[in-house]
């Protein structure tokens, strides 16, 4: 009774420190196969990380005793650099724009979405545990950029750290320089595409008055009337002078090109974000030595599949075909006219890098250009080229996949970032069965878990409407199973077709999902249904900077839809 009377009296911190078994003081694993950024392959190597370093890593070294091993006893690990998401599907919490008492012919800089000060690092609410499914699917590092609008403010650097108990603790680099798009206010300057051509130049004269301006009351403040500090000016005379780059989303090939021609006027840096019609200007940006940041959330067929007779194929399977081919050729066109570019998710969460990549590779690109774009390129162009290196004393910081990188239904089995490991899916397939004590194996996991979920009862073609007041907008979209949860695409109607939905989640009968809306510049609706049956019906909202719009939402399962 002592005993037990003595131990209550403990501190609670000092008795929660023995609720969880202690990690091991090393992780190992054997008979790995170690492909480096640089396209090395090194096989039968066994890997050691204890104190967040590799300690070992050679082929036939021995395991050591108090290492625990997770090595596949039913074949080969595949170790590679971790991937690094140059425009990170990580989102921030920013402030909402103040609309009373504004005129839409007077805006504030924040309705306008010209806030180049602000870095996106300010409004990170992420730590690491919630980046765990960043990491399950490779990611180890991001660049998180700072909201929608034509210039919000400057993207930041993040490692994805297990151990991160505070979104300050996942910062590397505040400001990677500043992020622009075609992208205007909502019901003010500027709105149109015209307008936001006239208000950089505009923006980017004023900075060079304003930098004038100070030089000027520097020289002789006694006789210069005084000029107060602009943070966004400051920033824009950086961009001017080419010492920070200008992070600038363009999807279409003439959207491209009128950002190479505002370049030249203004006298910034591009880096390209988005590019998917990057293909048809490859010469010039290779020309030109302007880096891409690609989308691989590349948009999927529904009326075409690759390597379909094209002599069979619909009047819209043919259209899908030339655009969708574009776009897919576009990796392999930018490599070989010798453009840097690296695959990100998008800034969409969810997106599979790997999946994009084995398209790109369908397509024309190989796969040593594919592992570069996912890893050395990008943390080359952040300055971060060190972590994605793999040798023995460097910190631990790579991914462990089941089977070669790009072959289909590769699995990532574990993430380390820094030493600390996340475990991602059991290993499988068809080679051989998983461990009999798994209880069935990760295929029949698997199965249990859509069971619970639910995800299997809303796979397929649900087809419906949204309604906002008197209005009422046809929707046709697709979900499919995959490994990493539900999928879906826009198959027609409101949104743009072929596109991917956002932040699909499923729990029992509830789903969420978002939807772009083109007619609206591209502004997300969030919606949240219940499924009855074959019919799922729910509310949502729209966001247009302060504003919320809701509407509704019904969707039944098309005839023949669900998936079998």
């Amino acid at each position: 009774m002592g005993g037990l009377f003595s131990l209550s009296l403990l501190p609670a911190s000092l008795v929660a420190q023995y609720d969880a078994a202690p990690p091991p003081s090393a992780w190992a694993m054997s008979g790995v196969t170690v492909t480096h950024a640089d396209g090395r392959v090194e096989t039968g190597v066994t890997v050691v990380v204890r104190g967040g370093t590799i300690q070992t890593l050679r082929a036939g070294a021995p395991i050591p005793a108090d290492a625990q091993d997770v090595s596949w006893a039913n074949g080969t690990l595949y170790l590679y650099p971790g991937i690094v998401d140059a425009h990170g599907a990580v989102s921030v919490d920013l402030p909402t724009p103040n609309r009373d008492g504004a005129q839409t012919w007077n805006p504030t800089r924040e309705i306008q979405f010209f806030t180049p000060h602000r870095e996106a690092a300010a409004y990170l609410r992420a730590t690491g545990s919630s980046l765990a499914s960043e990491r399950r699917r490779g990611v180890v590092a991001s660049a998180v950029f700072p909201g929608r609008g034509i210039l919000p403010g400057q993207p930041s650097l993040i490692v994805h750290r297990v151990d991160a108990r505070t979104s300050a603790e996942l910062i590397l680099q505040p400001s990677l320089g500043l992020a622009a798009a075609w992208q205007g206010a909502q019901g003010a300057y500027p709105g149109t595409l015209m307008a936001q051509h006239a208000f950089l130049r505009q923006a980017f004269a004023d900075a060079e008055h304003y930098r004038l301006h100070r030089a000027a009351q520097a020289r002789d403040a006694q006789r210069m009337a005084t000029i107060t500090y602009d943070a966004d000016y400051e920033w824009l005379s950086k961009a001017a002078a080419r010492d920070v780059p200008v992070f600038f989303q363009a999807t279409g090939a003439e959207d491209i090109r009128r950002v190479l021609n505002l370049a030249d006027e203004l006298g910034f840096r591009p880096i390209l974000v988005g590019a998917s019609e990057g293909g048809a200007v490859a010469d010039v940006l290779a020309r030109r030595s302007v880096p891409v940041l690609l989308s691989a959330g590349f948009p999927q067929p529904q009326n075409w599949q690759p390597g379909d007779d094209a002599s069979a194929l619909t009047p819209a399977g043919a259209r899908e075909r030339a655009r969708l081919e574009m776009i897919y050729e576009t990796p392999a066109r930018l490599a070989a006219a010798g453009v840097t570019f690296a695959f990100t998710s998008g800034g969409a969460a969810g997106t599979d890098m790997l999946r994009g990549a084995r398209r790109a590779i369908e397509f024309g690109l190989s796969e040593a250009e594919a592992l570069r774009a996912l890893t050395l390129t990008p943390a080359t162009l952040l300055g971060i080229a060190p972590m994605v290196r793999i040798g023995e004393g460097l910190p631990a910081t790579f991914m462990v996949t089941d089977r070669p990188l790009f072959q289909e239904d590769t699995r990532v089995v574990w993430t380390f970032v820094n030493g600390h490991p996340e475990k991602g899916q059991d290993p499988t397939g068809p080679r051989a069965e998983a461990p009999a004590e798994r209880g069935g194996g990760a295929d029949a996991a698997g199965a249990a878990t859509a069971a619970t979920t639910g995800d299997a009862g809303f796979a397929g073609t649900w087809t419906g409407d949204l309604s906002a007041g008197p209005q009422s907008f046809p929707l046709s979209v697709r979900f499919e199973e995959s490994d990493g949860g539900l999928r879906g695409t826009v198959v027609s109607g409101e949104g743009a077709e072929g596109a991917s939905l956002s932040d699909v989640t499923v729990d029992g009968v509830r789903i969420s999902f978002g939807l772009a809306l083109p007619q609206a510049a591209g502004a997300v609706a969030n919606l949240n249904g219940i499924r009855s049956g074959d019919q799922v019906t729910g509310t949502g909202t729209l966001q247009f900077g302060d504003t919320s719009f809701p509407f509704t939402f019904e969707l039944r399962r098309a005839p023949g839809g669900a998936l079998r």
